[in-house]
């Protein structure tokens, strides 16, 4: 991370944000969907869009008004408050426990080929390899990214052109019982299911002074790479219930159909170069941008200067360490990819609220950004689509809370307790040296 030095363009970008969409949500989500919805599950991943199309819409705005590194934390900081921005940082940090479902999914898909290999070491060997990509510096971990992506989307595209010849009865995803089959509830449901294979394209927001055009390049990029994903994700979801009848495809994974399409060497590339590398690519783009918003707290004095020290590659490698931490305790726990996967995302859901309420002040507080942004909403909009975005990840939360049970959430509330007497003891010293407060 180079202070005022430009090392991102469109592409690098585009990968990035493309490896974190791209990741557990279509290959382990897609056969849940089915069990959900049926032959309405392409038109799932279509709706899915739209849900997560207006948080998005309001990181975009934030993100061509205020362009910075540790993009969302500052947003949080500029229009929410100092003490607030920390609640977030310290929700987004726990909420990283979602890397070891990339790397756990990665682990078990080598098992579905390799049944001999062990889970744990392989688990923790992909989360060490990322991790190691990322402390050597951006433009590495942007190269490893970019070719990761290419061999990702070409195993994808390769797996849709060839299954679609596969099927033989395409009338069947027109006709409203077969989209609906449990009605509009269970649409709606496998929909915002499905909305986690999509998020992630709001992360690019954390390069801001590293990006080229950053008032234009964030909203185009989002943008971009979520139409392309989405459109993916339908064509994968036509093959993934039109190759094989229902009951053979709910609830499994994309090897079901995989087997079908593909010769047995054809099969086995699929596995390993489509799936396992969806989930190395969304592992390496949390670790490209997950340290950013710690950096930019330390400068405003929430933490010891010491935590921010960087290697010889201008990354903070203290936070790097302490993300991965996170990401691999799990693994040698023992916890599972789904328990793990509902956790993150249930503390992504809460987080995430942050930046997005952020935009409801932006006009007020930053009317001169606001004015200036190369792309702006109307000012009833940055009122309503926060609210709306409430809704929706409040949905999230509660939908979650059995899944994860007491213990879990009574952990998070614990953790957030902890974090919030720190801040109230960091507050004197963060308004002596910055005046934030």
């Amino acid at each position: 991370m180079a202070e005022g030095k430009k090392l991102l363009g469109f592409w690098d970008l585009l990968s990035i944000s493309l490896g974190q969409i791209i990741g557990t949500g279509v290959v382990v989500l897609t056969g849940v969907s089915i069990s959900m919805t049926g032959y309405g599950t392409p038109w799932a991943f279509a709706f899915a869009l739209a849900i997560v199309a207006i948080p998005t819409i309001c990181i975009a705005a934030l993100g061509s008004a205020i362009p910075s590194t540790g993009g969302n934390y500052t947003y949080v900081r500029e229009l929410l408050g100092a003490r607030v921005s920390i609640l977030y940082l310290a929700l987004l940090v726990i909420g990283q426990v979602i890397l070891a479902s990339f790397a756990i999914g990665f682990a078990e898909y080598a098992a579905a080929l390799w049944p001999e290999v062990n889970l744990k070491i392989v688990a923790a060997g992909i989360m060490v390899l990322c991790y190691a990509t990322n402390l050597v510096g951006i433009q590495a971990a942007a190269k490893f990214q970019t070719l990761m992506v290419v061999v990702l989307i070409v195993s994808l595209i390769y797996y849709t052109v060839s299954g679609l010849g596969h099927v033989d009865d395409f009338t069947v995803f027109a006709k409203p019982d077969n989209i609906l089959p449990n009605g509009v509830g269970g649409f709606f449901a496998a929909a915002f299911l499905l909305r986690l294979s999509l998020v992630g394209s709001e992360y690019v927001s954390e390069f801001g002074d590293e990006m080229q055009n950053p008032g234009k390049m964030i909203p185009l990029v989002m943008g971009v790479s979520l139409l392309v994903v989405t459109l993916l994700y339908i064509g994968i979801a036509v093959v993934a219930t039109g190759v094989l009848p229902l009951e053979q495809i709910a609830g499994k994974n994309l090897a079901a159909t995989a087997k079908i399409v593909f010769t047995p060497k054809v099969y086995v590339a699929f596995i390993a170069g489509g799936i396992m590398v969806a989930l190395v690519t969304s592992l390496n783009a949390i670790f490209s941008w997950c340290s950013r918003g710690l950096y930019m707290a330390t400068k405003d004095g929430w933490f010891p200067e010491k935590f921010a020290v960087k290697n010889r590659y201008g990354i903070p490698y203290i936070f790097l360490t302490l993300f991965f931490l996170v990401g691999i305790v799990p693994i040698l726990s023992g916890l599972s990819l789904g328990y793990v996967a509902i956790l993150g995302n249930a503390v992504g859901a809460i987080f995430g609220l942050f930046p997005v309420f952020a935009l409801y002040f932006l006009a007020q507080k930053k009317p001169e950004a606001y004015i200036n942004a190369p792309f702006k909403l109307p000012r009833w909009a940055m009122k309503a689509f926060p609210v709306i975005s409430v809704a929706i990840y409040g949905y999230g939360v509660y939908s979650s809370w059995n899944f994860i049970g007491n213990t879990g959430w009574l952990m998070l509330a614990g953790y957030i307790v902890a974090v919030m007497f720190y801040i109230r003891l960091r507050t004197p010293y963060v308004k002596a040296k910055t005046g934030l407060l």
